[in-house]
């Protein structure tokens, strides 16, 4: 995580709130539970993106939107799904051996704990999901495909995931409109 200090926005603000330079740590919320502010968040994925995943065609903001649906941005995630993209070992893994995405090890499922790799592997995942079945598809697609698998995707319904994603990469948006680097769709 200390790679996280050669992100700018990453360093204003923790240098603001007195962390010290290569030391990383995360806020807690009521229940002691680490998360990532977004700007955290926004930074591992423009990291990640920039230095691992650089040939796919994915927005940092709609990376940092998926996570934030998902896991709320805990690094540990929530309920049975691991870290702040809250992928599953099963797909991770798959990816890993299958796919070849192998920018990070992945040996156990507490390694998706590691918010770089949870972000790479999830962004690998979309990049996947991009391109389902050899044609590129639409973002209303992959968000659902994230969620509930490629098979079970019903475009004729819009469900509340596309609607909470659509709502928190407005966040994102929001951001970049008060001057701040976020990259939207």
């Amino acid at each position: 995580m200390a790679a996280i200090w050669i992100h700018p926005r990453v360093q204003k603000m923790w240098n603001k709130s007195k962390q010290k330079k290569g030391k990383v740590r995360f806020s807690l919320d009521e229940k002691n539970r680490p998360y990532l502010s977004q700007v955290e968040m926004q930074a591992v994925a423009d990291i990640v993106l920039s230095k691992r995943l650089n040939t796919a065609d994915i927005k940092s903001s709609v990376l940092c939107a998926i996570g934030e649906v998902s896991s709320m941005r805990f690094v540990h995630g929530v309920g049975s799904r691991p870290g702040i993209m809250g992928i599953d070992y099963s797909t991770a893994s798959w990816l890993y051996f299958d796919l070849g995405s192998k920018a990070y090890e992945l040996e156990s499922v507490d390694d998706l704990n590691n918010p770089f790799v949870s972000m790479y592997f999830g962004a690998a995942y979309v990049a996947w999901l991009s391109e389902y079945e050899g044609r590129e598809r639409n973002p209303e697609f992959f968000v659902e495909a994230y969620f509930v698998g490629p098979k079970n995707v019903n475009l004729q319904d819009t469900s509340t995931l596309w609607l909470e994603f659509k709502e928190t990469l407005s966040k994102y948006e929001e951001t970049k409109r008060k001057g701040d680097s976020c990259s939207i769709m």
